[in-house]
């Protein structure tokens, strides 16, 4: 007997509303992978870093942001942003021929758009974690070089997929005061490596990311999250104790930061093999660096 027409679109049902939500969801992974394409303007100068230059002048010196003063310079931040859509590694590697050029690129531009996106929220957007806020925060797209890249993208699928390089992870701004901050100038191929080694510096002396308290060593929680990519990068004989990553770039005095750890304080209180000491990772504080504030974070 032939099915009837109601039974057949009662079967029909669930089978449009399954092929719905399996392309919703592959076209999702793709949006979150950044691997949907985008369209590449036409350039209308040479690729340059002068306007993102420009807005980093409201860097403070200790990595806190004039938010108010980069919104009055939208156009010129919105520029360079603009630009990304046109130039990347990707499909122009005769403009970044060489791995510094690649990976200076990526993180100004990785930088950009978190900042482009605080200007966006604030002076509404109190943290990056934010409930809805923070969830559009972290899932918007942008066209970068013929790809349609999100942060996640940017960050897991070009940068640590691309560059086996741990100090990277102290050079991506979050938008947080618990995270990496932004440097009052963009990065450079030329002095990429003394800029990154400075980020690595400035993150660990920060007493709030490394701290000792008898045989404790707070540390951010990023030392965690990322626990394998330090270790990887330990020379033979080192591995195990990610404290050796960190020792590696404490200062040796705090002349310039009162109350940091040293490498001296933490031999003393770990020994020479760094064993001796546990480790508490701390949670990490979302709120914007935000120059306005007016109560600094203690």
């Amino acid at each position: 007997m032939d099915a009837s027409p109601s039974l057949l679109r009662r079967l029909r049902v669930p089978a449009l509303l399954f092929a719905v939500t399996a392309l919703v969801v592959a076209t999702t992974a793709l949006h979150v992978q950044g691997l949907l394409p985008a369209r590449v303007p036409a350039a209308a100068e040479p690729f340059h870093y002068s306007g993102y230059e420009q807005v980093l002048r409201h860097v403070r010196s200790d990595g806190d942001v004039d938010f108010a003063s980069v919104g009055r310079e939208r156009k010129v931040l919105d520029g360079f942003v603009e630009s990304l859509a046109s130039f990347s590694p990707h499909n122009r590697p005769d403009v970044f021929p060489t791995s510094e050029d690649a990976l200076a690129y990526w993180l100004n531009a990785y930088n950009a758009l978190v900042l482009q996106q605080v200007v966006d929220g604030y002076p509404y957007l109190e943290s990056v974690r934010q409930p809805w806020l923070g969830r559009f925060f972290w899932g918007r797209a942008w066209p970068v070089g013929g790809e349609r890249l999100t942060l996640w993208a940017l960050e897991n699928r070009v940068l640590h997929a691309e560059f086996a390089d741990p100090r990277i992870h102290f050079a991506l701004f979050q938008g947080a005061r618990g995270g990496p901050r932004l440097d009052g100038s963009h990065f450079q191929p030329e002095y990429l490596d003394a800029q990154l080694n400075d980020a690595s510096r400035r993150f660990m002396a920060d007493q709030h990311h490394v701290e000792l308290d008898g045989d404790t060593v707070h540390l951010a929680r990023l030392f965690d999250t990322h626990r394998d990519d330090f270790l990887r990068a330990l020379p033979e004989g080192r591995g195990g104790n990610v404290l050796q990553f960190v020792w590696a770039f404490l200062p040796d005095t705090c002349e310039e930061r009162p109350g940091c750890a040293t490498r001296g304080d933490l031999d003393r209180a770990c020994g020479p093999r760094l064993d001796r000491c546990h480790i508490v990772y701390t949670p990490e504080d979302w709120t914007l660096p935000d120059a306005a504030a007016r109560e600094p974070r203690p």
